[in-house]
């Protein structure tokens, strides 16, 4: 599929990015004294300004605000690494769940100049599709957005799907353009961060890092050959670096 391989290389301005986050921090809710509730998760800024996410507040309760409550019959929260093969059911490519943000998946792929199978991998891997997963380390939604990589990309609402998926685009255009559109690459550097791609000269010897990237196009290349003609087999796979 053409559109599959065309070119990620689009200048930042062409796609509309800023360095300048348009984030606008949600008003904190007086946490009083926090519950031990599974649904319920705080926040705490420190000294050093680095912000802490976590369901079970420590230290001085009066520091920690409410951030994020959930109804349990709602959405329930995955403690979910961030690695490929989370959890103990399979999510197969056409289930409903996993085709039910399509709308905001092609929309943010558009934007950004993204394979939209690249973007439905990513999502898979990190969050099977849940859009109020949590990681052990506060990533957030359906792509695992840090508190302070959200702040960056301007999402505001990290467990709102739509705003959740068009800011892990952007993160995505960012690293495709740093990276030249080399797909392994960005997978790398979405897990572990630019920084460490650039260390390394490529992908971290990180084994969680080595495990998602190989997870993240093992998805791309099934979501590849699902779009083509019902699911039909390709006759090529397709180009590991769409800047090609």
């Amino acid at each position: 599929m053409r559109s599959a391989r065309r070119k990620w290389r689009v200048a930042a301005a062409i796609v509309g990015l800023s360095a300048v986050a348009l984030f606008a921090s949600p008003a904190p809710v007086d946490a009083g004294k926090p519950k031990r509730n599974s649904n319920n998760y705080f926040k705490y800024v420190d000294e050093d300004g680095v912000i802490h996410i976590t369901n079970r507040p420590r230290g001085k309760r009066g520091d920690w605000k409410l951030y994020k409550s959930i109804a349990a019959n709602r959405t329930k929260l995955s403690d979910i690494p961030r690695g490929p093969g989370q959890g103990s059911k399979k999510l197969t490519l056409d289930s409903e769940k996993a085709h039910r943000y399509d709308a905001y998946i092609r929309g943010a792929a558009r934007r950004y100049q993204l394979p939209e199978s690249f973007v439905r991998a990513v999502i898979h891997t990190e969050s099977r599709y849940n859009p109020g997963a949590v990681s052990r380390a506060g990533a957030m939604g359906l792509m695992q957005l840090m508190p302070g990589t959200a702040k960056f990309l301007g999402v505001a609402q990290p467990f709102d799907p739509r705003q959740n998926i068009y800011g892990g685009c952007k993160l995505l255009r960012l690293l495709a353009n740093r990276f030249n559109g080399d797909m392994v690459l960005v997978a790398a550097g979405y897990n572990a961060g630019a920084g460490a791609v650039v260390k390394y000269d490529g992908v971290p010897p990180y084994t969680e890092t080595r495990a998602y990237v190989k997870g993240v196009l093992r998805r791309y290349y099934a979501y590849e050959r699902q779009s083509q003609l019902g699911g039909a087999e390709l006759r090529r796979g397709p180009a590991r670096n769409i800047a090609q």
